[in-house]
């Protein structure tokens, strides 16, 4: 068989934008190689989540392996490892030796010449610069880095798949007008997280990239049926090399608990019954797949829903849509009237899914093809600009209702007029503490 189940949905991109077999877009993403290149001023909550995003995304993007040199002594100043140094949260995502030069490199912070592309931050807003030197601005958001390293992966990742080589910018604030300080912000208490999938996954990944007071309140519900299967491996953020068949929930929790959280599990798909007790969040976070469920959202008491959806195919794949929901906004009435693409009874009518079929039979065939192309550095994007959605509502600010971005953007596409949603049960965890 010429078909790693792991790589897949990465590989399918290559397959159908270019219309190659899945035994070649294997091989191009084992021969990609990545090297993250610490550099001067990084010792920052954006810096250090700019590094460990980019690894924990590119590992999973450039198969043939990615390593971190650079100044990794550093006492760690990010929430997503228990660590107390760099190094070591490294070490537990994992990196992988190759010793020839790396295909594509990333910088991250000053001083990290000679690098294809350099990511920089400043307060809200995030991107890459391609060349080795980006202006680094207010250091003290770790979503920034989070869209930092993110976005750096994704350009490397397009300049080695297509030669697309140009500067990507995000601005996580929900609104054109001036942000507050991240100092100044108030961070969730208490999530329900529905779908932990790959949005699901980097919902997670950026809330615990959020720097919690000592002692904060801070609680999730973590929903879904599903269990991890060797196809997550290549989407989704917190899936281990080795651990397949567990429930989603199970995996996600443990990751939850070791970094603060308080996790309830329900590990069932939802059901038009569910409704809130008392208390239980009032904040949700979509990344649910289909339509049908979206719907069952309003029935179930949330007073705020922020749902996300990703593209699907090899020529949308790097879009990504937040919405905001709320009582007088439903989320029902966004929806009502649609309905899900049907599957196809066979594979796309390409070489590589013939041959596929020959190897592994129609039904198989099939189901790869009506897969969605995905890559996580994409998901991590989308999950850092939901949780900023979550700031700004426990905040008390205005949000766009909806918009729809591409990671490739150069810039941040026009969103629509900003509202403020009710935030009467919506508790929030107090102000981010600060690293010395």
């Amino acid at each position: 068989m010429t078909l790693s189940r792991q790589l897949s949905r990465v590989a399918k991109l290559l397959v159908d934008a270019e219309g190659i077999g899945f035994a070649e877009a294997e091989r191009r993403l084992r021969s990609m190689t990545l090297e993250i290149r610490v550099g001067a001023c990084a010792m920052n909550p954006a810096g250090h989540a700019a590094v460990l995003t980019a690894l924990a995304v590119g590992r999973r993007t450039f198969l043939g392996g990615v390593r971190v040199i650079g100044d990794l002594g550093q006492p760690l100043q990010s929430s997503l490892s228990p660590r107390a140094w760099l190094e070591d949260a490294i070490a537990d995502i994992g990196t992988t030796s190759f010793a020839e030069p790396a295909a594509m490199s990333i910088g991250i912070g000053t001083d990290v010449a000679p690098c294809a592309f350099a990511t920089w931050w400043d307060g809200w807003r995030a991107g890459v610069r391609q060349g080795e030197h980006a202006a680094l601005g207010v250091s003290n958001n770790p979503l920034a880095g989070v869209a930092a390293g993110a976005h750096a992966v994704g350009a490397a990742f397009n300049g080695l798949r297509c030669g697309l080589m140009h500067p990507a910018d995000i601005d996580l604030w929900p609104t054109f007008e001036a942000a507050p300080d991240f100092s100044e912000v108030f961070l969730p208490s208490a999530c329900w997280l529905m779908g932990l999938g790959n949005l699901g996954q980097a919902f997670l990944w950026s809330l615990a990239a959020l720097p919690y007071a000592d002692g904060a309140e801070r609680s999730l519900v973590l929903q879904d049926f599903d269990r991890v299967s060797e196809e997550n491996w290549g989407t989704s953020i917190l899936v281990p090399d080795d651990r397949f068949g567990e429930l989603k929930t199970k995996l996600a929790e443990g990751w939850a608990e070791v970094r603060g959280f308080k996790v309830r599990r329900l590990d069932r798909a939802l059901q038009a019954d569910l409704k809130l007790a008392n208390d239980e969040p009032r904040l949700a976070l979509s990344g649910f797949d289909k339509v049908a469920p979206r719907r069952l959202l309003a029935g179930v008491g949330f007073e705020a829903i922020i749902d996300v959806g990703l593209g699907r195919t090899a020529f949308d794949f790097d879009r990504y849509r937040v919405n905001v929901f709320d009582q007088q906004r439903r989320i029902d009435a966004h929806f009502a009237g649609m309905t899900d693409a049907a599957p196809k009874e066979i594979a796309p009518d390409l070489p590589a899914y013939q041959q596929l079929q020959s190897e592994i039979g129609r039904c198989g065939a099939a189901e790869i093809g009506n897969a969605s192309v995905a890559v996580p550095y994409v998901s991590a994007v989308a999950g850092a600009t939901a949780i900023a959605r979550a700031i700004a509502i426990t905040s008390g600010q205005a949000c766009a209702p909806g918009e729809v971005q591409r990671v490739s953007a150069q810039a941040r596409r026009p969103t629509g007029n900003p509202s403020r949603v009710e935030t009467r049960g919506i508790g929030h965890a107090g102000n981010p503490k600060e690293y010395i």
